[in-house]
Parts: structure tokens; C-alpha cells; sequence
């Protein structure tokens, strides 16, 4: 409780009352953008297309989850990140499991361009869904989001600076889903499966930590897995 009480009060110091929310169509996204939209912020989506390859789904979620939210949709193209090879997140013949999921820099990529879109529209925040816990990609730690302050600070001319936050930092994905549940998240529109774009496959790690997170909940997830 004392974690979301800091949280709230850092929300509340923000003078711009309005936020790029980086949205995936997945479940930690979707939670942090109910916490800004709770915290009064004017949302603005926006989507990145990187060569996943649950794009089309991804993308019909982020759409649904933007009008839940009444929030505005911006949808990104990221050419560098498809053209990489031996990517598993991008490589439809390739399984994605715990240990092949990092894609190269792409956060500092992804949260780059929505910066610069906050700083187009004088936002006051950028917000994105890491969560806390144990950290299979680097980009998604409590340091690479500090660093990614000091960049802003560092390299905008609006001030005060756009604060980057990551209102999920501090709780694992039991956590996200615990939140959600209290806020409403529609969940049914949320995706978080990295291979399938019909049923998710239920062994990638999204899955397997967005199932435990459900059951530690007392819940049941309302999206269809493979049996």
C-alpha cells in the first residue's frame, strides 16, 4: 500500500495533466493506463509495430483498450527492429520462451519515439508497464527507466521535463493483475501470448507468469489457452 500511496502522490505532482501511455494490447500496459486515467490524465495511446509477429492481434487490442479509455491511438512503424534477424519475437518458425525473448535495445527505442511524441504534445508524462520482479530483459529494470529520466532530462526543451513513469515498477505481475482486477482492466481485450495470435500457447513466459498471476488472485483469466 505505501508503494501505490508514493506512486499516486508522484501522479499528483505532474503539472500537465496529460500522458503517452506505451501500449502492447497486453496485460501490464493496460493496467498502467488505468492507473493514469484514475490519476486524471488525458490519455494518449500509442502502438508500436516492430515486427512482432502477434502483431494484427496486438494491434486489435491496443484499439479496443483505446476506446475503453477514450484515449487517442498512434500507431508506429519501427523498421530497424523488423529488419533484424534471428529475433524469436519476430521469427513466426521460432518458439519465444524465457530464454530467447530480448530483443535488441528495444525499449530505449520504443520509449525514445513516445517521448518525442509527448514533448509534440507538451504531455506531461510518459508511461509504460514495466513491472518489478525478477527482470529477463534489462530494458524493463528500475535503473534502465532512471536512466531513461536522465536522457530526458538531458535531451528535451520542455520544462518541467516529461516525467517517465512506470507505475508498475515496484509490484510483479501478481501485483499488475491484483490492480487490474480493482480498476476494472477489461482483461478479455488484453493479449500477452508471444507466439499465438488465436490461443495463447500457454508455455512462453508471458503466459506462464500471466496464468499464475491470475490463479494467485483467486481469478480466472478470460482469454482462451491451448489445452
Amino acid at each position: 500500500m505505501g508503494k501505490e500511496i508514493e506512486i499516486q502522490k508522484r501522479l499528483e505532482s505532474i503539472d500537465r495533466r496529460s500522458a503517452v501511455c506505451t501500449v502492447s494490447g497486453g496485460l501490464d500496459s493496460a493496467v498502467a493506463a488505468a492507473l493514469m486515467a484514475r490519476a486524471g490524465f488525458k490519455l494518449h495511446f500509442i502502438f508500436f509495430d516492430w515486427g512482432q509477429k502477434t502483431y494484427e492481434k496486438e494491434l486489435g487490442c491496443a484499439q479496443a483498450l483505446s476506446k475503453h479509455f477514450g484515449a487517442s491511438l498512434k500507431v508506429v512503424e519501427v523498421p530497424l527492429l523488423k529488419s533484424l534477424p534471428g529475433v524469436s519475437l519476430t521469427q513466426s518458425e521460432t518458439l519465444t520462451t524465457a530464454v530467447n525473448e530480448y530483443v535488441p535495445n528495444r525499449n530505449a527505442i520504443l520509449e525514445s519515439q513516445a517521448i518525442a511524441y509527448a514533448e509534440y504534445l507538451r504531455a506531461g508524462a510518459v508511461c509504460i508497464g514495466s513491472t518489478g520482479g525478477d527482470h529477463i530483459c534489462p530494458d524493463n529494470s528500475p535503473k534502465f527507466v532512471e536512466a531513461m529520466q536522465r536522457l530526458i532530462e538531458e535531451g528535451t526543451l520542455i520544462k518541467p521535463s516529461i516525467q517517465i513513469v512506470a507505475p508498475l515498477i515496484q509490484t510483479d505481475k501478481i501485483g499488475a493483475v491484483r490492480l487490474g482486477l480493482e480498476l476494472g482492466v477489461p482483461f478479455e481485450l488484453t493479449w500477452s501470448c508471444h507466439n499465438n495470435s488465436d490461443i495463447a500457447c500457454g508455455r512462453c513466459s508471458n503466459c506462464k507468469s500471466r496464468l499464475e498471476a491470475f490463479q494467485r488472485n483467486g481469478s480466472v483469466d478470460p482469454i482462451n489457452y491451448a489445452k
